[in-house]
């Protein structure tokens, strides 16, 4: 779909994962078996007839895990999209396909969405930078949920400067950015980390440090990416899944992936727990983003991991990805949860890792300033 002629994106191209409302058109939404059990969309996205404004072109709708309930890239509609940055490794999911179409050159940016990771995992898998914005920032209107009160808009691109011309079409509301008051290294998360991933994320924070006029400090950031939070964020995240998507599963989920079935069971089990337990996890939830919120104030950024190690590799088993996703998921928390945005840094590596995704996280309403970062670096 040919866009404007005119705009801030004027000559860009784009593509959108396949969950997107697009007039006349069936999502997959990962399976065939959801375009078979629903009819075309009658309306566009916003989010989709914003960029046209703007003048960027659709140049495709993008493959995607199944219900975007993956972190891997490997359960998708068809074959695995593949990674031309690494062709060892799978994209990352749920946002695979925009990933893989981004770093093959076939479109300057891409969109996707991120409930636990699923842009900055196919970011950090396919040397890409990214940005999920500040939770609400960008109107999720015309986009099929997976669990709402952590679904966030997300975008791909192999350009920064692109990555803050998409969010200024798509989230006008945005404050500018802020003045940078610290930045934080997450020491203790990246010492369970390969020396090449932390020597790199500590040569970003001090770069970032030295941009801003700083002396970079240390954190300790593991109790906001500990297994309990984990559980927690699993629970809340599998409860609003059953909500959304629970009847149709039960109707049409057999044909789903093995692992995604498993999940889904787990969702369900979940969702018939007491009301009791539920607003006990709702109320931790709110405790957690207040303590987030108390550790990473306006103006001060944290250098975090994305992925807990150079992947996902398609040669590794089952348990293998099960562990890696598992990891990426309690990475993913405190912006998550918090609703706080959440850049990833693209920088080349040294030796098996070809290129490194360094997180950058700050409080909610500081978008801006993690691109602009980003950039100056």
């Amino acid at each position: 779909m040919a866009g404007s002629d005119s705009g801030l994106l004027h000559g860009l191209t784009f593509v959108a994962k396949d969950l997107f409302d697009l007039a006349e058109h069936t999502s997959s939404f990962g399976h065939p078996t959801w375009r078979d059990s629903h009819g075309p969309s009658s309306t566009t996205s916003p989010v989709i007839s914003e960029l046209l404004d703007a003048g960027a072109d659709l140049v495709g709708l993008a493959k995607m895990d199944q219900l975007a309930y993956s972190l891997i890239g490997n359960v998708g509609e068809g074959l695995p999209p593949r990674n031309l940055s690494a062709p060892d490794l799978y994209c990352g999911g749920s946002s695979s396909g925009s990933a893989a179409a981004v770093a093959a050159n076939m479109s300057d940016f891409a969109l996707g969405t991120d409930t636990a990771g699923s842009i900055r995992v196919p970011a950090a898998a396919c040397a890409l930078h990214s940005i999920r914005p500040s939770y609400g920032a960008v109107a999720p209107k015309g986009v099929t949920p997976l669990a709402p009160s952590l679904d966030v808009v997300g975008i791909l691109s192999q350009d920064i400067p692109i990555l803050s011309k998409v969010l200024h079409v798509l989230a006008p509301g945005l404050p500018a950015s802020p003045r940078v008051r610290s930045i934080k290294f997450a020491s203790d998360l990246f010492d369970a980390l390969d020396a090449d991933t932390a020597q790199t994320a500590r040569a970003v924070a001090e770069g970032l440090a030295d941009k801003s006029g700083l002396v970079f400090e240390e954190m300790s950031f593991a109790e906001f990416t500990s297994p309990d939070i984990g559980n927690l964020f699993a629970r809340i995240q599998s409860r609003e899944i059953w909500k959304n998507h629970g009847q149709w599963v039960s109707a049409h989920g057999k044909g789903l992936a093995k692992d995604v079935r498993t999940r889904l069971e787990r969702c369900e089990r979940l969702a018939s727990d007491p009301e009791s337990i539920k607003t006990a996890d709702l109320d931790a939830r709110e405790a957690y983003r207040a303590d987030i919120e108390r550790a990473v104030s306006p103006g001060t950024v944290v250098v975090l991991p994305v992925v807990p190690e150079h992947g996902p590799k398609i040669s590794w088993d089952d348990q293998k990805l099960m562990d890696f996703r598992a990891a990426c998921f309690r990475l993913s928390a405190p912006s998550s949860l918090s609703g706080a945005p959440q850049a990833v840094l693209s920088v080349s590596g040294d030796g098996a890792n070809n290129s490194i995704g360094i997180g950058l996280l700050t409080a909610a309403g500081g978008d801006y300033l993690l691109l602009d970062l980003m950039a100056a670096l």
